[in-house]
Parts: C-alpha cells; sequence; structure tokens
C-alpha cells in the first residue's frame, strides 16, 4: 500500500473504485440517488469503536452507530468523504483504509420534496493515526469500545445497544469483526 502523491492517507488498491466523486459513483450506479458512507474503526484491543447519535438528533435520537454521514458534493472521493466524516465526528485522522467491510441500501421518502430516495452506504474499515476521540456535541453524545460478543449481544456493560432500526446496521458491525479476523489469519 502506497501513499497516492498529495494524499494524506494510504488506501488499498482494491478500494481504487471509490476514488471517484459522488456525481460519478451515481452516475455509474442509477439504481441509487443517495450515497452515504460508514467507518469501522478498532483499537488495539480489537474492540470495534461505536458513537452513540445526540438526545436531539431529528433521525434516531440516542442511537449507536459507526461513524459516518452522506457523501457531499464538495468530497473529492468517496473514500475523502469516509475520512472527513470520521475527522468531523470523532475527531480521528486517517493514516489508511484498510478495506471495504461491505455495503447495503435502503429506500425511503424525503420528507420536505417528498421525492424518493434510494441510499446505499459503503462501509470502510480505517486505521487512523491515533485514538484521541473528541466527539461533535452537535452529532454525538458518547462513544465505547465494543467486542464482537457485546455487539452480538447487544450490550456492553451496563450499556444497552440500541441501533438505527435497520437490520444491516448491526450486521456490518460482525461482518467488520469476521473481515478482520480473517485478515488477521491470512497473515499468521
Amino acid at each position: 500500500m502506497t501513499p497516492k502523491p498529495n494524499l494524506p492517507f494510504e488506501y488499498d488498491p482494491s478500494l481504487e473504485e471509490y476514488m471517484v466523486n459522488e456525481k460519478d459513483f451515481l452516475a455509474s450506479n442509477p439504481q441509487h440517488n443517495t450515497l452515504v458512507i460508514g467507518a469501522v474503526v478498532f483499537n488495539g484491543e480489537g474492540k470495534q469503536l461505536l458513537v452513540q447519535r445526540a438526545a436531539d438528533e431529528q433521525a434516531f435520537p440516542n442511537a449507536w452507530e459507526i461513524p459516518g454521514g452522506k457523501v457531499d458534493d464538495t468530497d473529492e472521493t468517496i473514500i475523502h468523504a469516509a475520512v472527513r466524516e470520521l475527522k468531523e465526528e470523532t475527531g480521528l485522522e486517517a493514516k489508511r483504509i484498510v478495506r471495504k467491510v461491505g455495503e447495503f441500501g435502503w429506500n425511503d421518502v424525503h420528507r420536505r420534496t417528498g421525492k424518493p430516495r434510494i441510499w446505499h452506504k459503503v462501509i470502510f474499515e480505517i486505521e487512523p493515526k491515533d485514538l484521541n476521540i473528541v466527539l461533535d456535541p452537535v452529532e454525538h453524545q458518547h462513544y465505547l469500545w465494543a467486542t464482537e460478543e457485546e455487539v452480538t449481544n447487544d450490550k456492553v456493560g451496563d450499556v444497552a445497544l440500541a441501533y438505527i432500526p435497520n437490520p444491516e446496521n448491526k450486521a456490518i458491525k460482525l461482518d467488520a469483526f469476521k473481515l478482520k479476523r480473517e485478515a488477521v489469519a491470512a497473515t499468521a
């Protein structure tokens, strides 16, 4: 993995298809019209970072999630969007985009315009430069590190993990653990 000129992070060559902007990606994937990303981060103990949405968030207050959000028109690429969202929501700077964890989609209707939205979410595992988390209090109120067993059981200590009500949200977290385990086994 080598950094491209002028990029502040490295990324695996398998992710090259995500080094395009939102407009070009959606033009090549007309079955979607709204693009979002997620960022999975692990600590040295193999625990996954989860952040809790702010209590006054309009959409899914208090839900636990991985960092992420909408790809903006100003994002140079989809991967840049993942790096930006991770930094905005957690203060973490990306060192390396390790792999694509997965992707999924859903449909809804925009509440102001009434137009249908066909969402597509791409989730990446990102290795940060450090683990000094500083949450954006407008978006998130707490964070924690969870093991695979804790995510499976929806509980970390005394904290119940309530996710955004879409089964893929929990499944993708578990997929990230599996991919991490497989990558470690492949290098052993």
